[in-house]
């Protein structure tokens, strides 16, 4: 893969064509140049060897075992490469031998690379001690491997990435074999992008963490925006139940406003009604009161009777004792007789007149009774109703609707027992009637059983 430029001819100690012009390589102060290469005692290089000048395009040519490879080695091992890079286990493995038993421990090795920018020439030599220690110098001036290293880089050199620019024999097959990943990382190494693998991690850690940030913010801007929706949501339905409430309130109010108009007009039916019953009751009462007296009348001709019939019996007896001595009185006794049955059937009769004026009287009380519980449990609810209202503040009244509704209670219980009390009064007396219609029955069933024809 070297081309080859138009030659002049060979130098003698080299065996390589002089050019005029060096290799180059780009760099911001100017065009840095690899001028020529210098040599001393560096594996198949005996004593000082100095190969160059460089032309911009060179070819190394010779047979097998001639040393071409050590003049890659040369380069690599100024570089910075390491022993076992350049086929040796120790540094004292580079130095030059004659023969494999040769001693060589008092030679040492160096290599020198001298490169050219803006006509200023530079040397870089790094040397083999006879004790096998490596040294490295700038312009001879001796400086560590680190100094060494930075002073390269500033001539666009990277040790660690020689594989850009060295390419070694069978190194193309092993590039062709490498994975992605080991391309990649061959590329940062020839870019130089591998030394700022740490920065960049640091960098792309904290790229990281300031999206990670970014999207918690976003989602934390997205979540406050959601909690802003759902408390306005909140707030337009809190102003909506209270505004339900206060209609609540009003409708309420209403309600039971209206419900205390119902049962003032309760009140006033329960009063008319009220005044009807009682105005009932008294004519009941008076219809009573002539049941009463006429059954009064009726007991007294009752008594009467009895003792009629009493005499009777003994007329009878009397009599009976005269038809067995004279039979003509027995016609005018018998007469007698039918005239004491037609009196004992017209007493009977008034007195069934009697029982059923009891009976009327007596379901009218029941019916009496009745309408005065209505109007005392519906009297009790409307003030059960009032005072749970009350109770609760949701209704309330002035002091006159109190004063009327006072009054109105007043006199509905004042009427209620007015007629409660006419009601026992009734009920006492329809109670003490029934001995004496007992009594009646039965002494007129005394007197039908003597005379039966």
């Amino acid at each position: 893969s070297l081309a080859r430029q138009p030659r002049s001819s060979p130098t003698p100690s080299t065996g390589m064509p002089a050019a005029p012009d060096a290799l180059a390589f780009p760099n911001e102060a100017g065009a840095v140049r690899l001028d020529r290469i210098e040599i001393e005692n560096f594996k198949s290089y005996a004593g000082r060897q100095v190969v160059g000048p460089l032309m911009d395009m060179n070819a190394v040519v010779g047979p097998n075992g001639s040393g071409k490879s050590n003049l890659m080695d040369m380069i690599a091992f100024t570089v910075g490469l390491s022993s076992s890079d350049l086929r040796g286990k120790t540094l004292k493995d580079l130095v030059y031998r004659n023969s494999p038993d040769e001693d060589i421990s008092e030679r040492g090795a160096s290599v020198s690379l001298v490169v050219t920018c803006d006509g200023a020439e530079t040397r870089f030599t790094r040397s083999i001690t006879p004790a096998g220690v490596g040294k490295y110098s700038v312009n001879g001036k001796t400086v560590s491997a680190q100094a060494y290293d930075e002073k390269l880089k500033t001539f666009g050199v990277l040790s660690k990435a020689h594989n850009g620019f060295l390419v070694f024999q069978g190194y193309v097959s092993e590039l062709a074999q490498k994975s992605a990943k080991e391309l990649s990382k061959l590329f940062e190494q020839i870019s130089g992008s591998e030394e700022l693998t740490e920065e960049y991690d640091a960098l792309a850690a904290e790229k990281k963490r300031a999206e990670e940030e970014q999207i918690f913010n976003q989602q934390k801007k997205k979540g406050l925006a959601q909690e802003r929706a759902i408390m306005k949501r909140q707030k337009e339905e809190a102003e909506a139940y209270q505004a339900l409430l206060g209609r609540k309130r009003e409708l309420q109010q209403l309600q039971y406003l209206q419900k205390l108009y119902g049962i003032e007009h309760e009140i006033v039916t329960l009063r008319e009604q009220l005044g009807s019953e009682a105005a009932a009751l008294d004519a009941e009462s008076e219809r009573h009161a002539t049941a009463e007296a006429t059954l009064r009348a009726s007991e007294k001709e009752r008594a009467r009777l009895a003792r009629r019939a009493v005499d009777l019996e003994r007329q009878h007896a009397s009599l009976l004792q005269k038809v067995e001595k004279q039979n003509p009185g027995a016609i005018k006794l018998r007469e007698e007789i039918r005239h004491v049955d037609r009196r004992r059937a017209t007493q009977a009769k008034s007195l069934d007149k009697v029982e059923e004026a009891h009976k009327a009287a007596t379901k009218q009380q029941k019916g009496l009774e009745k309408q005065l519980a209505d109007i005392s449990d519906a009297l009790a609810r409307a003030t059960a109703e009032q005072q749970e209202a009350e109770s609760r503040g949701e209704v309330e009244m002035n002091k006159r609707q109190r004063d009327e509704y006072s009054r109105l209670k007043g006199e509905a219980g004042a009427k209620s027992a007015a007629l409660h009390e006419q009601l026992s009064a009734m009920t006492r007396e329809l109670r003490s009637d029934e001995p004496l219609l007992m009594q009646g029955r039965t002494k007129l069933d005394e007197l039908a059983a003597p005379h039966t024809p």
